[in-house]
């Protein structure tokens, strides 16, 4: 996806999947197929036609530790950094390069994390 010299995109449509999609914050973070297939790698179910916040209740009730929220923003900055790769370096995304992304994230947070919640 190349920007034009007016600095606009030549298109809405989301870059990670094929079927020609408007890239709103729902379809590229819970209903675009590559994010879906991010989300099963953690073993979340998204909920079908969910806009974000019942998705982020239903990621609550799937996930039973007070860090939930921080996994999903990670989860949200990984599908993020997977379609910024895609569109300036033309990086080809994948669920691996996601989960390492996420992993990587995912280490740096625990250290971050008090005591009393590693165990969860």
């Amino acid at each position: 996806m190349e920007i034009n010299v007016f600095g606009f995109l030549p298109s809405f449509n989301c870059v990670l999947c094929t079927n020609n999609t408007e890239e709103t914050l729902e379809h590229l973070f819970l209903h675009c197929p590559f994010a879906e297939a991010c989300w099963g790698l953690i073993g979340f179910q998204v909920p079908n036609q969910a806009d974000i916040f019942l998705a982020i209740e239903s990621f609550k009730s799937q996930l039973h530790t007070p860090l939930f929220i921080n996994i999903v923003i990670l989860l949200c900055w990984s599908i993020w950094i997977s379609r910024n790769d895609l569109i300036f370096q033309g990086l080809q995304p994948s669920t691996n390069s996601c989960r390492r992304i996420f992993k990587k994230e995912l280490v740096l947070l625990s250290h971050r994390v008090s005591s009393k919640h590693k165990h969860c």
